[in-house]
């Protein structure tokens, strides 16, 4: 067995352990017994001392280990061929104490990725081919190791990672990049993740870089990255110098097991019917009908008039009572997506029908089983079939009025179909500014 195998459980292990990093790396003993407690689950060494007992020198207990699953469907229009593919990702943490909703919007590996239960992530996309499903799992699952390894975050704050927070002092050779933030210490890190042959023909000028603007460029040795390991991609640690802060970063990554790619899958292969229910999942629903038989809903009184609303455990915190007729749905879903397309430059309009598209989209989905509501048809209503994008700078007014009475013509719908509640309320509000929003529209 190797060093990189050996995960000590006691003091003394630690120490013995520390000694041959000593000698290996040539660094100082302090910085041996850290490297040594991190590859036992700790912190630092002070940390390990803290939680095992010395004079029983016993051995800590095991860490609680909480399964991820994530989950694509699958249609390949070639062959007609279609399918699930989930694969299981072990982490130290559970998923509502790893990333929000927002920070996994950030990273395009997450991005399609929506909750359908506390221990189970599934994309909203319907995916092309059995292939790619597997490829964008264990894309995500790759960026989920690192997330739980190392505690950062993605971060929308690109300029924070830059020296100067230019842009212009990219480090040479950047490719496949992405910003993120390490909360308690509110540390930024640009993880690049270039071709390795294109950060060897980079070397001396990446080099200068660092030395120029003193900061740090760590490779993680062992562990290859996220973004595509198997064709050669890998991992870079950048941020100002301080100290040895990126190196045990990187140490933590080099102890994970090989990263997940699609040619040695160990996920499952399914049908997509009966559609996948993870346990968290199954635990959930049991424990929210049992509140619904102990718990009396909110009476409707009469139409329009309904305050009632059921409280959920994962997506949007509320929705209304009752449920909208799919075909209704289909309808809002079209006119969602002709205004998404047609003002993708006005974000004050593209942002909030893109935010109203997506409840919308968790409210069906909570509204119907998956026998009333078949995957392919749901993956239509708010995301599928959408037109491409204008990418117009500006409208004509006719346009405009147009794209008016559709956001008019939508919250009709809404009105109509499900009772007044404050979730109903909160959607109205943002289709609202996003009219007033297009109304002001014009350059």
């Amino acid at each position: 067995m190797s060093n990189e195998d050996i995960r000590p459980t006691t003091l003394v292990g630690i120490k013995r352990l520390a000694k041959s990093i000593k000698t290996r790396d040539g660094i100082s003993h302090h910085e041996a017994l850290d490297a040594a407690a991190r590859r036992a689950s700790f912190q630092n060494f002070r940390h390990a001392s803290k939680q095992i007992p010395p004079a029983s020198n016993a051995a800590p207990s095991q860490p609680t280990r909480h399964i991820l699953y994530l989950t694509h469907y699958w249609k390949d229009r070639k062959t007609g061929m279609k399918g699930r593919e989930t694969l299981a990702v072990e982490l130290s943490k559970p998923l509502s104490q790893l990333v929000t909703a927002a920070q996994m919007s950030y990273r395009r590996s997450l991005g399609s990725l929506v909750a359908e239960g506390p221990d189970h992530l599934v994309s909203r996309s319907l995916t092309e081919s059995q292939s790619r499903a597997r490829r964008e799992i264990c894309h995500a699952a790759r960026t989920f190791q690192f997330m739980d390894t190392t505690r950062l975050r993605p971060s929308n704050s690109r300029s924070r990672v830059y020296p100067g927070g230019n842009s212009a002092n990219r480090i040479p050779g950047a490719d496949h990049s992405s910003s993120w933030y390490e909360p308690e210490s509110r540390n930024y890190v640009f993880v690049d993740e270039p071709y390795e042959s294109s950060a060897d023909s980079w070397h001396l000028e990446r080099e200068a870089w660092a030395k120029k603007h003193d900061f740090q460029v760590v490779k993680v040795r062992f562990w290859p990255g996220m973004y595509a390991p198997d064709l050669g991609s890998r991992l870079y640690l950048i941020s100002p110098n301080k100290g040895l802060w990126l190196t045990s970063l990187a140490a933590q990554l080099d102890v994970l097991p090989e990263p997940p790619v699609e040619a040695s899958w160990k996920g499952t292969s399914a049908s997509r019917f009966p559609r996948f229910n993870s346990p968290g999942t199954i635990a959930q629903t049991q424990a929210q009908q049992l509140a619904s038989v102990t718990t009396p809903q909110l009476a409707a009184r009469g139409p329009r008039q309904s305050v009632g609303y059921i409280q959920t455990f994962v997506g949007p915190q509320r929705r209304p009572m009752g449920r909208m007729a799919i075909e209704v749905h289909s309808k809002v879903g079209t006119l969602l997506k002709l205004v998404s397309a047609a003002t993708y430059y006005r974000k004050g309009v593209h942002n909030r029908v893109a935010s109203v598209r997506s409840e919308l989209d968790e409210w069906v989905m909570r509204e119907y089983t998956p026998h009333e509501l078949p995957q392919d048809v749901f993956n239509d209503l708010y995301y599928g079939a959408a037109p491409g994008s204008s990418h117009a700078k500006s409208l004509p007014a006719e346009q405009r009025l147009s794209l008016r009475a559709s956001i008019e013509q939508v919250k009709a719908l809404l009105a109509t179909n499900y009772p007044d509640c404050p979730p109903l309320r909160s959607l109205m509000r943002r289709l609202d500014a996003a009219v007033d929003s297009l109304e002001r529209w014009t350059r």
